[in-house]
């Protein structure tokens, strides 16, 4: 039986997310030079929208405007932002700290050690406002002569020859260091080894779509800015504010200029360019989030020309060395569609972690010149994967018994939920070897996909790796992937294996708690091709043998704040016709979340069901006749984040 949702109880808002994102930092560091001269050696963890910056002594580090430097900073009084302690960071307080520290056998703090940072919560709310500021786009396209534009597939796939553009800068004051030949090698060289790279761009993307998709840039001639580079990278502006100034004035540069045609790069079904790339040299000489940082953002206001316009760009300086790893994740942002699978909130590393360039794959030091593949679904959401079903309940004629799966081949298998088909798990080989070599481990990946999942929910993100050890230890921050994330010989996965835990566990089972039906055992031993065994028990998660009976199952997520209501699905009503209700609610830890279900009596709203248990795991089985119900959540206790799962049987 469908939800009809009928009786509206409360004002609805929908909240369109754009899909580009942020530039992952883990372990970064930067120099920055202080009023005084003073060089300071900084480190990052985060990304565009919310970093933590620290000193070699662990001390947090904020950009304070009347010091004009990097301070020393102090988590504010309500607990919501980062102040400057008014002192600046300077070599010598630094070499005094570390001095004390190293007297104390300490002289590299550990994490619990280090200076207490902001709470999971506010860098979350921190982070939202500085992206939805950094990627705001004008969605006014309609003024475009679609008859010029050369457009992409209108699906999610991209596929054929890709075109982005790289617009080449330099200052009066700091003058190109690497060649325009240099960096056309760097992207579009099918053999391109330099400074150390396993390849170009062109070649990573042909690599990992398995030759499906061919995506070279246009390269500029150096454009030389109106001002020096100090100009663009004046602290004291909101960030964002030059940079914009100095991409509109290359884009003028290019059509008035140089009379280069813009219709001839790729768009999408809006008519925006898919990949714009702004290179400039030297070093940003900015300090996070400030000046000329290496960032994604929109490009407002839009710039237009050729029938096409502009949506979003990545700037980065050049330095003196060029890696591949950051520009190949910023274009999977930009050519793709991709989402981010990393934490933005910082309060874990996400799940899929260093397994697949749009979380850590091309972060440390060797990824960076050799990224990792996208992981198997974002492969297929391109159109680069050959993806078998092997869910009966799906595919009538899915193979059984055993599998083989070769890595790097585009080749992996899915097993969809028959009753959610945005819902599935995803099984691929991966071996250390060719575009898989800098992964941490070899054997039999699993993910487990829904869209409806959030990347800064560890706990149900939009894709999950079903880690093999079953500790979840990225998302309880205690690393970024290890080799016993992948399924090894003999490994076993299923509704109980590596553990049966419902909540927080590593299993085959549904979102909704409802076993899937997968069942993967005796894998072999890791190799380029491997095999494993697909049990042919169960009934593939479809009617739960319940003797032909359908079921129709949702989850629906929400935030709730201590003493408030909410009501479900999303703040309306339903219209069941009879049968079996079954609800399971899951809060945060330390919370206390009740649920009621209540059931329209023709004049009120009454309760005909509650659970209301000490923490934030209730569950209410309720046999209904044909009404209109709606699910009520309080948080008698604390705020945050819960998933509601709505099961309808008839």
């Amino acid at each position: 039986m469908k939800l009809k949702t009928t009786v509206g109880l409360m004002s609805l808002y929908l909240i369109c997310q754009p899909a580009f994102s942020a530039i992952p930092y883990h372990g970064y560091q930067y120099d920055y030079t202080q009023p005084n001269g003073d060089v300071i050696t900084l480190t990052l963890e985060g990304n565009d929208y919310y970093a933590e910056q620290r000193t070699p002594s662990g001390q947090l580090v904020i950009y304070d405007k009347q010091l004009g430097g990097l301070a020393y900073a102090k988590v504010s009084d309500d607990g919501t932002t980062l102040v400057s302690k008014g002192e600046l960071v300077t070599q010598a307080k630094e070499q005094l700290e570390q001095n004390l520290r190293s007297s104390l056998h300490s002289s590299v703090l550990s994490q619990t050690e280090q200076q207490p940072g902001l709470s999971a919560k506010a860098r979350a709310k921190i982070a939202q406002e500085n992206r939805d500021k950094l990627l705001h786009i004008p969605e006014d396209v309609s003024h475009i002569a679609t008859s010029l534009v050369q457009t992409a597939d209108s699906s999610s796939h991209i596929t054929g020859n890709v075109r982005g553009l790289t617009i080449l800068i330099d200052f009066p004051d700091d003058r190109q260091e690497i060649s325009r030949s240099e960096v056309e090698r760097f992207l579009n060289d099918l053999n391109y080894k330099g400074y150390g790279n396993f390849q170009s761009i062109r070649g990573y993307f042909r690599s990992v779509s398995g030759g499906k998709l061919d995506y070279t840039n246009t390269v500029s001639t150096y454009y030389t800015a109106k001002h020096n580079k100090s100009y663009y990278t004046d602290p004291n502006l909101d960030f964002g504010i030059r940079a914009q100034e100095l991409i509109h004035e290359a884009l003028e540069w290019m059509e008035y200029q140089q009379g280069f045609d813009f219709s001839t790069l790729t768009t999408d079904r809006y008519g925006r360019i898919r990949g714009l790339n702004i290179f400039y040299a030297g070093d940003s000489n900015s300090a996070w989030s400030t000046g000329l940082w290496p960032h994604m953002g929109g490009v407002n206001p839009q710039f237009c020309a050729d029938g096409v316009c502009t949506n979003a760009a990545q700037m980065s300086d050049m330095g003196s060395r060029l890696s591949i790893g950051t520009f190949a994740h910023e274009s999977g942002h930009l050519i793709a569609d991709w989402p981010d699978l990393y934490d933005y909130d910082g309060s874990s590393n996400g799940s899929v972690a260093q397994y697949g360039i749009m979380g850590y794959g091309s972060t440390n030091s060797r990824s960076m010149l050799h990224p990792v593949p996208p992981v198997a679904p974002l492969r297929d959401k391109a159109g680069w994967e050959t993806v078998v079903e092997l869910n009966p309940a799906v595919n009538p004629n899915a193979p059984t018994g055993r599998i083989s799966a070769t890595s790097g081949s585009n080749t992996s298998y899915k097993w969809s939920n028959p009753n959610n088909p945005e819902e599935s798990f995803y099984m691929e080989a991966i071996y250390q070897s060719g575009q898989n070599t800098e992964q941490l481990g070899s054997g039999l990946a699993i993910w487990h996909v829904d869209p409806k999942g959030n990347n800064s929910d560890e706990w149900h993100p939009y894709i999950q790796m079903e880690h093999a050890d079953g500790n979840r230890d990225p998302e309880y921050l205690r690393n970024r992937g290890d080799a016993y994330d992948v399924y090894g010989q003999y490994g076993e996965f299923s509704a109980i294996y590596p553990n049966d835990q419902t909540s927080r566990g590593t299993n085959s089972l549904w979102w909704n708690g409802r076993d899937s039906g997968l069942s993967i055992s005796d894998i072999s031993q890791p190799a380029q091709t491997i095999s494993f065994a697909i049990s042919k028990d169960g009934n593939g998660g479809g009617d739960n043998g319940d003797g032909g009976s359908s079921t129709e199952t949702k989850v629906y997520t929400n935030t709730i704040t201590q003493g408030g209501y909410t009501a479900e699905p999303n703040n309306q009503a339903f219209r069941y016709e009879g049968g079996t209700i079954n609800a399971t609610l899951v809060g945060p830890d330390g919370t206390d979340f009740d649920l009621k279900l209540m059931r329209w009596d023709g004049n009120n709203w009454q309760q005909v069901a509650a659970s209301e248990e000490p923490e934030s795991r209730e569950q209410i089985t309720y046999t209904a006749d044909a009404n209109f119900y709606y699910f009520q959540v309080f948080a008698y206790s604390g705020s945050g984040q819960y998933n509601l799962t709505i099961s309808l049987s008839h």
